[in-house]
C-alpha cells in the first residue's frame, strides 16, 4: 500500500511537469517535491526497509542511458543532477542509495553527490564512471557500503583482476557524450575535444580488482542465495570480449542492482537496457540467461550502511 502510494505521486509529478520539457532536462521543482515526498519515509523505517521501500517507488521507470550529468553548470554534460523519469542501472542504484541515506532534500543533494563523484567534486573527470575502479571504491571510503561475500560464501571467493585505461576510455568518447542544449554539432565537436584532452591529462590506467561468488555456485547452492540480504547491492562480475573495441577499455563489473526478497523469492531489482525499464527480475534466471552467454562469472555482494 506504501509503495503503490508512492509511485502515484511520482507519476503524478511526471506527468504534470515533464509533459512539455526537453527529455533531458527534468524539471528542478517536480524533482525536489519527489524528493521531500519520498524522504518522508525514511523516519519509521530501518536502513534495509527504506532501500526496498524507495526502490519500489521508483518501478516502471524508463530507461536511458546517461541519465544524469552535472547539471545546468556541467561543462561536458548538462543533464540533471538528480531526476525521476529516467535511469539507467547505476544512476537508479545512485538515487536509491540517497533517497534512503538522507535526513531531508539539503541531505539528499549532498549525499548524491558523494555517492556519484569523487569526494563530491561535481565535474565529469570526477565522476565514477567505472564500478570496480571508482564508485566501489569511493563509496567505501565514503563509508556507505562494505563487502559481504565472505559471510556468504564458507568457500573462498574469487577475485577479477582488469586494467581499466581510462585515457583511452576518453580517446573513444563521441558527441553524444556532450549532453548541452542547442549547441550546434561544430561547438559540439570544439567540447569533446577539450574533454578528451582534460580527461587524458588527468587519467592513466588503473589495475583494479573485485572478489565475487562463481556463478555456478549461487546456482548449484540454494542456501548461499538465501543469504544474501535483501536491500544489499548486487554487482554481476563478468567480462565482455568486444567491449574494449567499443569503448576502448574493458570492464569487470558490468552491471549492477539491488538484491529483495519478496515470498520466498530472491529478485534483483535494476534498470535495465533490454527490457527498457526499471523492473525485478528473479536472480537464478538472470544467472542462467547471462551464464548461457558465457559473460557472467559471478556477482559481489554489499551491503548499504548509513555512515551517520
Amino acid at each position: 500500500m506504501i509503495i503503490t502510494q508512492y509511485r502515484l505521486i511520482i507519476c503524478r509529478f511526471v506527468a504534470v511537469y515533464f509533459l512539455f520539457i526537453p527529455l533531458s532536462f527534468a524539471n528542478t521543482q517536480a524533482n525536489d517535491e519527489i524528493v521531500e515526498q519520498l524522504i518522508s519515509l525514511n523516519h519509521y523505517y530501518p536502513l534495509q526497509r527504506r532501500i526496498e521501500i524507495q526502490s519500489a517507488a521508483l518501478l516502471n521507470t524508463p530507461y536511458l542511458e546517461g541519465a544524469l550529468g552535472e547539471g545546468s553548470n556541467g561543462r561536458y554534460d548538462q543533464n540533471p543532477l538528480y531526476r525521476f523519469d529516467y535511469f539507467d542501472c547505476e544512476t537508479y542504484v545512485d538515487t536509491v542509495m540517497a533517497l534512503a541515506l538522507a535526513k531531508n532534500l539539503p541531505d539528499f543533494r549532498n549525499k548524491i553527490d558523494q555517492i556519484r563523484y569523487k569526494d563530491g567534486n561535481v565535474s565529469f573527470t570526477q565522476r565514477n564512471h567505472f564500478p570496480s575502479a571508482d564508485w566501489i571504491p569511493n563509496n567505501k571510503r565514503n563509508g556507505y557500503i562494505r563487502e559481504l561475500n565472505y559471510l556468504i560464501t564458507t568457500e573462498k571467493t574469487k577475485v577479477s583482476r582488469t586494467q581499466i585505461n581510462l585515457r583511452n576510455w576518453y580517446r573513444h568518447l563521441t558527441t553524444d557524450r556532450i549532453q548541452i542544449p542547442y549547441l550546434t554539432p561544430q561547438l559540439k565537436e570544439a567540447r569533446l575535444s577539450q574533454l578528451k584532452t582534460e580527461g587524458s591529462s588527468l587519467c592513466q590506467s588503473k589495475n583494479v580488482s573485485i572478489s565475487y561468488i562463481p556463478v555456478f555456485d549461487l546456482l548449484q547452492n540454494p542456501e548461499l542465495r538465501q543469504k544474501i540480504p535483501s536491500g544489499s547491492l548486487i554487482f554481476f562480475v563478468g567480462h565482455d570480449a568486444y567491449l574494449s573495441s567499443r569503448i576502448g577499455t574493458p570492464m569487470n563489473v558490468l552491471h549492477m542492482g539491488f538484491a529483495v526478497w519478496n515470498n520466498g523469492q530472491l529478485y534483483c531489482r535494476m534498470a535495465s537496457s533490454k527490457a527498457g525499464r526499471v523492473l525485478d527480475v528473479f536472480v537464478s534466471d538472470y544467472l542462467k540467461t547471462y551464464l548461457s552467454l558465457g559473460t557472467l562469472d559471478g556477482i559481489s555482494v554489499w551491503s548499504i550502511i548509513d555512515p551517520a
